[in-house]
């Protein structure tokens, strides 16, 4: 997931301009998939999104009512992300929202949350990103819709994408390969509660075709994972039995590396059952949750720069 800042507006005018204008056919050249696409300060880009997410939480217990657990939430969002801050390895640490619109509905009806205009900062810390609105906090449903929406920083902790799986070389439409299964078990276990089953659990990307979107050149993959969870890390350690994570990630690259995402449509349904006792009837929790989101992302010039700047 990248939060669509834009590299360097130079980069966007190399895009639109020095690429030719019809690019060559599907199998006749091998290109590089930049899957990781480094930030600096002062990129720039409109985003705009839809999401919706459920969770549904199912406790049962053979000497109490079973009880049922059912939230859900939808988004539509548009913005300008200027990147404020990067870390050491180029992924943006401080973004400036510019939000022009923010709708949330959590089960009671589409909420406007914010004038147009309005201005926060988001700051990474650890694997969350903090919400700042003037000098309060925003928390709750705000802070999850924009995490939702694509506002959420890339937490410090996430390996390169390119790293696991081993994508250093050149690559034609309509290959595939495989992630690393070491690296991709590493990588959840960096990033999330979760300790995965490293055999059973699968990445792979499918490079699909070359195309032209919003006039810049650029590559269409499909990511798919599917992940064994078997146990939640410590202190609880508690496992898994018939449990499974599946994400199917749609992105549209472009060639020029310095420039973010264009498009990015996921989505995720995981299954997690937790047994705390045996017997015919026993207690445990099962927890369903899904996500749908598609993000666009239009690179811009820096503030204060029009096309010469």
């Amino acid at each position: 997931m990248h939060p669509c800042p834009m590299r360097r507006s130079a980069s966007l005018l190399l895009a639109c301009f020095c690429f030719p204008s019809v690019l060559p056919a599907a199998g006749d050249t091998a290109w590089q998939v930049h899957l990781d696409r480094p930030a600096a300060v002062g990129d720039r880009a409109a985003v705009s999104s839809t999401g919706r997410q459920s969770r549904k939480i199912t406790n049962t217990s053979p000497t109490q009512p079973t009880e049922i657990s059912d939230e859900t939430l939808k988004v539509e969002y548009s913005a300008v992300h200027e990147v404020l801050a990067v870390d050491t390895a180029g992924r943006a640490s401080s973004m400036r929202l510019t939000v022009e619109r923010l709708i949330t509905d959590d089960g009671s009806g589409p909420q406007e949350q914010f004038a147009p205009g309005t201005l926060i900062t988001a700051t990474a810390d650890g694997d969350r990103t903090r919400y700042q609105l003037g000098r309060n906090e925003l928390e709750g449903t705000l802070s999850d819709a924009l995490d939702l929406a694509g506002a959420r920083l890339q937490s410090s902790n996430v390996p390169p994408e390119d790293a696991v799986f081993l994508n250093h070389t050149a690559r034609r439409p309509g290959d595939r390969w495989m992630a690393d299964p070491k690296r991709l078990a590493d990588a959840i276990a960096a990033t999330s509660p979760f300790l995965i089953d490293p055999v059973t659990s699968t990445g792979e990307i499918l490079f699909e075709e070359v195309l032209t979107e919003q006039n810049i050149p650029a590559l269409s993959t499909t990511t798919i994972f599917k992940i064994d969870p078997v146990a939640i890390r410590q202190p609880s350690h508690q496992r898994f039995s018939g449990s499974s994570i599946n994400s199917t990630t749609q992105r549209i690259f472009p060639i020029d590396p310095a420039l973010p995402v264009l498009r990015e449509t996921l989505e995720t349904k995981m299954k997690l059952v937790q047994r705390a006792s045996s017997g015919p009837q026993p207690a445990g929790t099962e927890t369903l949750f899904s996500r749908e989101v598609t993000r666009r992302c239009l690179p811009l010039p820096a503030a204060g720069k029009g096309k010469n700047g």
